[in-house]
């Protein structure tokens, strides 16, 4: 369950948070241990967040200090029944307060950055309820403390290895920054600032399936592109037209084919979608970013769609028709095998 962050230090954004959970975002991210928030208000705020979406089916985990954990926080919790409450803790993890949680009927999370073999080995020997856990990451406010990305696999390997079906979650960078630092929330630091998606599928190369946004906002575009890939696989990429004779292939719904090679990405139907010829036009150095289809002198591979992933010299049978814009061509790394994918025409800059 994909989800994003809801801090409560300031009235909470209700437009925001409706376009995020009806974009498909399930699971809300929210704190009451940060220091610089304000204690008398932000479990009000907490209610109102919870009262302002009492009629959606939604995931919320909640950091907090054990020590916090009492009878009248379970009741305030149990209160909202659409809702499905993970209680994350991070230090003082105990069997006593696991069991606590659980009895509650809640989920515990605990801390995947930290969880060691001692811990999780005590666990497993001794709960009744240990696949009732789940795990989610830190992420990394000041820079250069973020994760190693062979940490977060060793880590995550080992939670694995006590139970194959853990559910573990990480962060990734938001687009409106969260103070004092603004420099982003990740959980891998050399995620801190890559394209959404990039991070996305780093954390999920490494079996982290839930993805996080820790910031306080992603913009809308971000947050559609992002979605899209994590619960379909489906890229969106804005391009900067150049070829008219290409608009109408274009524009139309295409799939990375299942025999990809390494060095471009090729489109399983765009060949079919060729109904008329293409005239040479733009025969130039295919540069990364460009995307390109074969022109008529190219036989049955005319209407041949690529998007170039790695320099390549001109050739007189393939016309380079449009430039993925620069924000986006970080996102053809991320391509794979049967993804789908469209493109949204930004921009003309035809040639005659």
């Amino acid at each position: 369950m994909h989800g994003f962050s809801i801090y409560l230090g300031q009235p909470i954004d209700k437009s925001y948070i409706r376009r995020m959970v009806d974009l498909g975002y399930k699971t809300i991210f929210t704190s009451v241990q940060i220091p610089e928030e304000n204690e008398d208000t932000k479990y009000r705020y907490l209610g109102e967040l919870l009262e302002f979406l009492s009629n959606d089916q939604l995931n919320y985990m909640i950091d907090i200090n054990p020590s916090l954990l009492d009878h009248h926080f379970y009741e305030f919790l149990k209160q909202y029944e659409s809702a499905q409450f993970i209680i994350r803790i991070d230090h003082s993890t105990s069997i006593e307060i696991i069991n606590e949680i659980i009895s509650n009927d809640f989920q515990c999370c605990l801390n995947a950055s930290i969880v060691s073999n001692h811990l999780l080995q005590h666990l497993y020997q001794h709960m009744k309820h240990f696949d009732y856990l789940c795990y989610c990451h830190n992420y990394y406010p000041r820079p250069d403390t973020g994760l190693e990305t062979q940490f977060v696999k060793s880590q995550n390997d080992l939670i694995l290895s006590y139970n194959p079906q853990a559910n573990i979650y990480g962060f990734i960078v938001g687009t409106t920054l969260r103070g004092p630092l603004f420099k982003g929330l990740p959980t891998i630091e050399n995620t801190r600032y890559m394209h959404t998606i990039e991070s996305a599928q780093l954390l999920q190369d490494l079996n982290t399936q839930h993805i996080m946004i820790g910031d306080p906002r992603l913009n809308n575009q971000c947050s559609r592109q992002l979605i899209s890939f994590l619960t379909q696989r489906h890229f969106s990429l804005s391009i900067i037209l150049c070829d008219s004779q290409a608009e109408e292939i274009l524009l139309k719904p295409h799939t990375v084919r299942s025999d990809n090679p390494g060095n471009l990405i090729r489109s399983q139907e765009a060949r079919n979608y060729c109904k008329t010829d293409i005239q040479p036009l733009l025969i130039s150095e295919r540069t990364r970013g460009s995307v390109t289809l074969d022109n008529k002198h190219n036989g049955r591979y005319q209407g041949e769609l690529q998007i170039i992933k790695k320099v390549l010299p001109s050739h007189k049978n393939v016309n380079v028709v449009a430039q993925i814009d620069t924000d986006d061509i970080p996102l053809i790394n991320c391509m794979r095998p049967n993804d789908s994918f469209e493109f949204t025409i930004i921009g003309k800059e035809l040639k005659l």
